[in-house]
């Protein structure tokens, strides 16, 4: 029998009788130094850390754990799965077990933190697949550690409940902000869906005089995205969430809770772009003094949230000069049959409206985009407004009689959709030509 055949069939028996093989004999655990024996935890780059070193055998789970002098236990490692072979890791008195506090609406927690100074006791341990178990220990000294948590002091949000829609109404923004205790490594403020953990929504911090990392009052605002012409996040509970670190690796996050409902940006549009200008001839609307410019139009709520308008209602007639909020001393709103109506400019609110050439001032005339029957009336936190429902249409129609001419006389008229406070999603739909004063 060859040399090869020979160790085959002793192998074959080995295996036999001993039903497997371990790979590695001797002690599971040696070679374990814990090297230098004293650290200033403090980030300061003078012996911050210490280097654990150990060297397997075989294969075994691992805790690298320390003593108080009371005897309280500090888990580094604990029962992490190794494979035979050498280690090392720098360890820099960080202990990573995490303690909460449980708050109305949220959490404060310390994620990780620099054990206090002292005299403590390290233990290397491992436990092979036969229950095996084998520990080595020493000392070591923390001194002149950074055990200051970076606290985020008044952690506030406000509203709790938002509703990003660009309705004016609970929508603005959501604020968020707190005091930092203490110069960080990294903060981050995101938006969190406690059912989907991996999506994050990062929130920036906006101008302040202090940097992100800097100690001092921060705020943010967070506007759900329908700032950036994005959609909000789903309608649902979420977390906002607040987490800082410094670098000696002390760590520590905040919780609140925000509802967000009745989200979505709003969109809605003029219907084909047209408006039924009445006696217009090839892009001409001739209107002598004392006659009336009339118009029909109908816009459609094409997103998926409720849009929100205001009077003056359709059919309402403006009496040139008169407009609706930029004379002072001579607005629609300024009649005495209308007094008691909030008819001026409100953030949110979609009027529908006329503008022309040399005006100066940006949609003078302003109808709601819709009829009463057209829109719902609904109530939200004690807050009442009319609304154009996701998919439905309104109508819109009034008058203009000129009461006098429009400087320039003859000049183009166009109508369009104003977004109070946020711009104007039509513009420039339908221009004609309005000669006042003529025959």
């Amino acid at each position: 029998m060859n040399k090869n055949a020979l160790f085959t069939t002793l192998l074959a028996l080995l295996l036999a009788g001993c039903g497997r093989l371990n790979v590695g004999f001797g002690p599971l655990l040696r070679d374990v130094t814990v090297a230098p024996d004293q650290i200033s935890p403090n980030a300061d780059g003078d012996v911050d850390v210490t280097e654990i070193r150990y060297t397997l055998s075989r294969s075994a789970y691992v805790s690298i754990f320390f003593e108080d002098k009371d005897g309280e236990r500090f888990y580094f490692r604990q029962n992490r799965r190794r494979s035979p072979g050498s280690y090392s890791v720098l360890w820099g008195g960080v202990m990573d077990e995490p303690e909460v506090e449980q708050l109305e609406g949220g959490t404060n927690e310390i994620l990780s933190r620099v054990l206090p100074d002292g005299n403590y006791r390290w233990f290397v341990q491992a436990s092979d697949d036969d229950a095996n178990t084998e520990t080595l220990d020493g000392t070591i000294a923390l001194e002149n550690g950074d055990t200051e948590l970076p606290q985020l002091e008044s952690f506030a949000v406000m509203p709790k409940v938002f509703r990003p829609n660009l309705d004016g109404l609970r929508d603005d923004w959501v604020s968020i902000s707190y005091n930092l205790s203490k110069e960080v490594q990294n903060i981050q403020v995101y938006l969190l869906d406690p059912n989907s953990p991996s999506l994050k929504v990062h929130i920036a911090e906006g101008p302040n005089t202090i940097e992100p990392e800097e100690p001092g009052n921060h705020t943010y605002k967070y506007f759900g995205g329908v700032d950036l012409n994005a959609e909000p996040p789903p309608d649902g509970e979420y977390l906002v969430v607040g987490e800082a670190n410094d670098l000696a690796g002390n760590r520590v996050r905040v919780t609140r809770s925000l509802t967000i409902e009745m989200g979505g940006r709003p969109r809605a549009d003029v219907v084909q772009g047209e408006i039924d200008w009445v006696n217009e001839v090839n892009r001409v609307v001739s209107v002598p003094l004392g006659r009336k410019l009339c118009f029909t139009a109908i816009v459609k709520n094409e997103g998926e949230v409720p849009v929100r308008t205001n009077g003056p209602w359709p059919g309402q007639e403006y009496h040139f000069p008169e407009d609706f909020t930029h004379n002072t001393f001579n607005t629609i709103a300024a009649r005495p049959e209308n007094l008691g109506n909030y008819w001026f400019e409100q953030p949110g609110v979609f009027r529908f409206g006329l503008n022309y050439s040399t005006t100066g001032y940006p949609y003078p005339f302003r109808w709601a985009i819709g009829r009463q029957e057209d829109l719902e009336y609904l109530e939200i936190e004690g807050q009442s407004a009319w609304y154009l429902m996701p998919g439905k249409s309104g109508r819109v129609s009034g008058c203009i009689l000129f009461e006098g001419r429009p400087p320039g006389g003859n000049v183009l008229w166009w109508g369009g959709l104003i977004h109070e406070a946020y711009g104007h999603p039509n513009d420039f739909i339908d221009r004609i030509t309005v000669n006042v004063g003529t025959e």
